[in-house]
């Protein structure tokens, strides 16, 4: 969604409202809601009660009032809690009537002591409450977590969850994605169907190359951005002092901002590779580093799946991330240490600098090795300018894609880490260590994706795979542990037959 600069997720209003069934005291169901607001209270999070009788449902007429307290509230989302059995037609009508999505959790009992006189079967009642939603098709939009029967203290740990899932919908349900010139020839499979990106709430502002030319010659002719020019020399190592070439990039570097405010974009994928260069006399790859580092992700080749990847990566990790290629095998002796990992389960992500400076060890602005042999290969590098090289830091890594299967989307996750060595390579490179890689390479990404990844620089993938069975993708692909065999798998040669 469209977010000020420097924030990375969209905020949630969080609902609470629990139920009882007629046959359980009340009074357990509100002893049991009081602990877990103050619970979550305690953990930073602000839950919005309905006030009076509907702040534990025991009939239809709860049910209504409160969904509209709610919805006058401005609640994205809410927790219903069954602090004992709970009514489960009630519970229905509520799910029902309710606009967005809700989480779902069942009390654990206490203790021993309180089984004779305290008992609130919320296992078992949370068996009809499900089974009741499900009968009404409202399912899919109802979070449950692996573990639903909580006690206090384990809820406020599924609100947190729950919380950081939402900001991944709501984001995805009002981004705008600024799409700039066509998919370059020479990356077909960096195609995308509008519907497919559509399928999850995302919307498309398809835009050509020339609307960006004809806006950096509308800023240049301004007298162009002097003070975003001399930030950018600033910012990085290796900028040059051609001060005529950094007018290119603090002019491009304003355009896309337009763009931005004009049309509210969430992020934006320009053509680039190559007819950008030659249009615009830079690789833009700085530029779209520090724009990722202000929550503004750009993705290159056009890649339209690339940059919704970045952007459900951003709202779950709620920092600055970046998008890679899976890119290069490591040889066993990049350095000392990889005695001790299995090379197979490693890859070497590189780009040409789309990544944050700051997430980079010895960042310098260079130029686009490959580029230049294509472009200017009897010159001094002069368009192929822009990049960002250095070794990505080591950092835990959430690697995520999304591709179009149909008018739907499929997606894959999978964390690991990057290790802090030198990759001894060019460009924005980092050596990441992923477990199961090489089984995951074979039997998911092959024939389903192609070969640009987001990379959120956390653990996250808990949260957008909660976030992407409620945004209804068609399948979510994660690695499977060792003796899992994959559909197709020849156990025979990959070790997984064994007596």
């Amino acid at each position: 969604m469209y977010l000020p600069l420097g924030k990375f997720s969209p905020d949630i209003t969080l609902g609470l409202v629990s139920a009882s069934r007629n046959c359980f005291p009340r009074s357990l169901s509100e002893e049991r809601t009081e602990r877990l607001v103050r619970g979550a209270a305690a953990a930073g999070v602000r839950l919005v009660v309905p006030q009076g009788e509907c702040r534990i449902i025991e009939t239809k007429a709860h049910a209504h009032e409160a969904v509209e307290q709610l919805k006058k509230a401005g609640v994205d989302a809410v927790v219903f809690f069954l602090g004992n059995f709970s009514p489960e037609i009630e519970d229905a009508v509520f799910l029902k009537e309710f606009d967005g999505f809700a989480m779902i959790l069942a009390a654990a009992e206490e203790s021993a002591d309180s089984l004779l006189s305290k008992r609130g079967d919320a296992l078992c009642g949370l068996l009809s409450a499900v089974l009741a939603v499900e009968k009404r098709g409202l399912l899919q939009k109802m979070h449950i977590p692996e573990a639903p029967v909580v006690n206090a203290e384990e809820g406020v740990v599924e609100i947190l969850h729950f919380i950081k899932v939402m900001k991944v919908v709501k984001g995805a349900r009002n981004a705008t994605l600024g799409l700039f010139g066509p998919r370059p020839r020479d990356f077909e499979t960096c195609n995308y169907n509008v519907a497919s990106i559509n399928s999850i709430g995302m919307e498309v502002e398809e835009l050509g190359l020339f609307d960006l030319i004809n806006e950096v010659k509308k800023i240049k002719a301004a007298g162009g951005q002097p003070a975003i020019a001399e930030n950018m020399k600033k910012a990085v190592a290796g900028v040059p002092e051609d001060a005529e070439f950094v007018g290119r990039l603090s002019d491009y570097e304003k355009a896309v901002m337009n763009f931005r405010d004009a049309l509210k974009l969430s992020g934006a994928a320009s053509q680039c590779w190559s007819e950008q260069e030659f249009a615009l006399k830079h690789v833009p790859c700085f530029i779209n580093g520090r724009m990722a580092d202000k929550g503004f992700p750009i993705a290159c080749e056009n890649d339209c799946y690339s940059l919704a990847a970045e952007l459900l990566s951003q709202y779950a990790s709620d920092q600055t991330v970046t998008i890679l290629d899976i890119n290069h095998s490591i040889p066993k002796d990049l350095h000392a240490s990889l005695k001790n990992f299995p090379v197979g389960e490693m890859v070497g992500m590189f780009h040409c600098g789309n990544t944050a400076p700051r997430l980079l060890k010895g960042a310098e602005m260079k130029h686009q090795v490959i580029m230049k042999r294509l472009m200017e290969p009897e010159t001094a590098p002069d368009i192929t300018r822009g990049t960002i090289e250095g070794q990505i830091a080591g950092s835990p890594i959430t690697v995520v894609q999304v591709h179009g299967v149909g008018d739907r989307l499929r997606a894959y996750i999978a964390e690991g880490h990057f290790l802090d060595m030198d990759p001894k390579t060019f460009g924005c490179t980092g050596t990441a260590h992923i477990p199961g890689f090489r089984r995951f390479y074979r039997h998911v990404l092959l024939g389903r994706f192609h070969h640009h990844a987001a990379v959120a620089f956390n653990h996250c993938g808990a949260v957008l795979f909660d976030a992407f069975k409620l945004l209804e993708m068609s399948e979510i692909f994660t690695p499977n542990p060792a003796g899992m065999p994959y559909p197709g798998e020849n156990v025979f040669r990959t070790g997984g037959y064994r007596f």
